[in-house]
């Protein structure tokens, strides 16, 4: 318990730190005045002033942080600090710091998965040709066995989708929506083929056939130089970012259920497994979820980065800012969302707990 909480509060305070310095270091480099620098919210338990006027805290709920600069929605200001506002800025500049929180943890995740790579990462051996899908196990009375598939056999074919890796298979049978999928098989030295009806189930809406999947390859381990390291890093963060988003839509437009929407309490439990595992599989975690922050900050909902960019955008098309009221009733109905969303993931968090 002790190592879950510690591995979780260490994990928390470097991503909100990451993203809350990106806001921070554009915004000083755009020359607006940042009053304070908080890690955590609500009272502040600890605090210290710097020569540039800026207040470091921490705050008693760890759970996020945040940069509050100079506004003159907020305050009179004499005429010197007019300009070191950030509602003073440029549409242009404003868009930098804001979109600076959610890049920085990318970079981060980059940086993270690019550490991996020169301590040394487990790859097929070359040579082997494509990781096909090959069936480790069948599940009886499963839409798979009624197929006739049996273990040993490896996909070739799924319709139109030509030697398919384990991953794209099983998003294709679940993306199905039950309807029979054709099927070409290799058992042992021919080929056949079958007609597979997949079964969604019931509680997640997760179209399923009932196989175990996995690859037969050789591997061994690689360690890379430091620019492709950082190459290969900034790739596979590309890869994490497109995942996380093809997994939004999918819950979005229904075809995935929102049970895969984990809250607080399941990070905190990976953070400790992983922490227990050891420092790569510790790190790989940190990477994943600073790409899961940073796509979420992205998204377009008002009280998050991506909501005031949204904002920024309509000035832009616009010529002048939106009107006020266009924010109260943004932020109204982002805090609406994002407490429903909030509340789905902690629902979620316990009935895995429980279960």
């Amino acid at each position: 318990m002790i190592t879950t909480l510690l591995a979780f509060l260490l994990a928390l305070g470097i991503l909100v730190v990451i993203h809350e310095l990106g806001h921070y270091w554009v915004g000083r480099w755009c020359g607006v005045q940042a009053l304070r620098f908080s890690v955590g919210f609500g009272r502040i338990l600890w605090r210290r002033t710097d020569r540039h006027g800026t207040e470091w805290a921490l705050s008693a709920i760890p759970l996020g942080g945040y940069v509050k600069f100079l506004d003159g929605r907020e305050t009179v200001l004499p005429p010197e600090q007019a300009n070191r506002a950030f509602d003073r800025q440029s549409v242009w500049r404003r868009i930098a710091i804001v979109l600076a929180g959610p890049v920085a943890n990318l970079l981060l995740a980059s940086l993270l998965y690019a550490g991996l790579f020169m301590s040394g990462v487990t790859e097929p051996e070359p040579g082997q040709g494509p990781p096909l899908a090959q069936v480790q196990s069948v599940l009886p009375d499963s839409a798979a066995a009624e197929a006739g598939v049996r273990e040993g056999d490896v996909f070739l074919a799924l319709n139109r989708l030509r030697e398919p890796d384990p991953q794209t298979l099983v998003e294709t049978i679940a993306g199905s929506g039950g309807q029979p999928l054709e099927a070409t098989l290799q058992r042992g030295n021919e080929q056949l083929q079958t007609l597979i009806t997949p079964r969604v189930d019931a509680e997640d809406g997760v179209a399923r056939i009932g196989v175990r999947l996995g690859v037969n390859l050789r591997y061994h381990e690689v360690q890379y130089g430091p620019i492709e390291s950082l190459w290969r890093g900034v790739e596979r963060t590309g890869d994490m970012v497109a995942l996380t988003l093809r997994m939004f839509w999918r819950m979005v437009t229904g075809q995935a259920s929102w049970s895969h929407l984990s809250g607080p309490v399941t990070i905190a439990d990976y953070a400790g497994q992983t922490a227990r595992i050891g420092l790569d599989a510790y790190v790989a975690f940190l990477a994943i979820v600073s790409v899961s922050l940073g796509v979420l900050n992205l998204l377009p909902i008002p009280m998050l980065d991506g909501g005031h960019l949204l904002y920024y955008l309509v000035e832009i098309v616009r010529g002048s800012p939106p009107p006020e009221r266009w924010f109260e009733i943004g932020h109204r109905a982002g805090l609406a969302l994002l407490l429903a969303l909030m509340s789905v993931a902690l629902f979620n968090d316990f009935a895995r707990l429980l279960g």
